[in-house]
């Protein structure tokens, strides 16, 4: 392949404008993450869909989305920032848009599946760029970088407001299409920016970190964190706040942008929560696990014994502070593995999450599924059944913390 040949600063400046069309594309599919079934959950059962159905379209989603993790953080080195960016644009906006307009059950999946596979990838190749362009400046970029992304599902959460004025489809597509514009502006500056291929990449530093018993440790105590999240996030969480507190889908949107909101933030501050632990980063990390724990019992309690809405929200914001430690289980991650293995020690602790993100949906969809709605609301003891598996899950995952190394300097 032929490469044209261009000037530092024209490369750096054309790398700069596909840079921002891909975090364009990364807000996106963050936002992604919580539309579906989240947003239409209710849709998708007047639409004749089962509860399990709707909850496989969730898992689907956060599955190849960690497969992406895996596969293309292994081979993103070998092909460049720009390649893997144009790879997962093109999977996310076809999945983004094509999903809506699917008449068939497996259609709805195929198209789930392209938009997760995407979307993780869109991540990787953001993350490439920013080590090209930025390399003296990486942790603080990619800060940055992940606070904006957060902002999506904040913005998801709003997309009520959307579906009422054109409708469901519409509204999930719109995404797509915006992402659309951003994928071609890539297009059209990208020439000269696109390296040839290096050579082959083998799996050895995939076999060198699994094969460390103290990373699976690490991997139970923050994929817990993440799953039991998700499932408020983007599956039960609006639903059962407007199912238990009898209010209207917006206010229940209101409350699930709120707790995004301190998500995004906690981003930022576990800097300053670790420096308060005397830069003792197992501590921390065994508090936000005990934190999901917590949320968990009071959840359970609270949606079983008819407390009232406050004290399932206080159970929401319980489960939500240590989903914000992404990066402090990141730093962790990156000083238990090879210092060589630092993009794929990181890109392990996103695969395991979604990992989990996806079984806690199916789970949780099973356990809703024992249920029967009435009008289309759940009884609280569904929800109940559900905050009880989030704290049986955490046990393990508490204990676990324990023995994590620390690593803090």
């Amino acid at each position: 392949m032929t490469v044209a040949v261009l000037s530092e600063e024209t490369l750096r400046r054309k790398k700069m404008i596909i840079l921002f069309c891909g975090v364009i594309m990364y807000f996106f599919t963050n936002m992604s993450k919580v539309l579906i079934p989240g947003t239409i959950f209710n849709e998708l059962l007047k639409a004749g869909l089962d509860v399990k159905s709707i909850s496989a379209l969730g898992a689907v989603y956060m599955y190849s989305y960690a497969a992406s993790q895996l596969l293309a953080g292994i081979f993103a080195d070998r092909y460049g920032g720009v390649r893997i960016l144009l790879l997962g644009g093109s999977m996310f906006t076809a999945g983004t848009i094509g999903f809506p307009f699917a008449e068939h059950l497996w259609l709805m999946y195929f198209f789930r599946f392209l938009t997760g596979f995407g979307a993780g990838t869109v991540f990787l190749g953001v993350a490439k760029l920013l080590a090209d362009l930025f390399s003296a400046r990486f942790a603080l970029a990619m800060g940055i970088i992940l606070v904006l992304g957060y902002i999506g599902p904040t913005a998801g959460t709003m997309i009520v407001f959307l579906i009422r004025a054109v409708g469901w489809q519409w509204a999930m597509a719109i995404p797509g299409l915006i992402a659309v514009g951003a994928l071609l502006a890539v297009v059209v500056v990208m020439k000269g920016t696109i390296i040839p291929a290096t050579g082959g990449q083998n799996l050895h530093p995939l076999f060198t970190i699994v094969k460390k018993g103290r990373m699976w440790l690490l991997w139970l105590t923050s994929s817990v964190v993440f799953g039991a999240y998700y499932v408020l996030l983007a599956q039960i969480g609006q639903k059962s706040i407007s199912d238990f507190g009898r209010i209207s889908p917006e206010k229940a949107a209101t409350c699930i942008m709120i707790m995004t909101i301190m998500v995004a933030l906690n981003n930022m501050g576990v800097n300053g929560l670790v420096k308060l632990c005397g830069n003792r980063r197992k501590i921390a990390a065994a508090g936000g696990i005990c934190c999901t724990l917590a949320g968990g019992i009071l959840g359970w309690y609270a949606f079983s014994h008819g407390m009232g809405l406050p004290w399932v929200l206080g159970a929401f914001f319980l489960i939500a502070v240590p989903a914000g430690f992404f990066p402090l289980y990141s730093v962790i991650a990156k000083e238990l593995a090879p210092a060589e293995y630092t993009g794929l020690s990181v890109a392990l602790i996103n695969f395991m999450a979604f990992v989990f993100i996806a079984l806690f949906q199916n789970i949780s969809g099973r356990i809703l599924q024992n249920f029967t709605a009435v009008n289309g609301v759940f009884p609280p003891e569904a929800y109940a059944g559900i905050f009880l598996f989030i704290a049986i899950a955490a046990v393990p995952a508490v204990l676990s913390s324990f023995f994590v190394p620390e690593t803090g300097r």
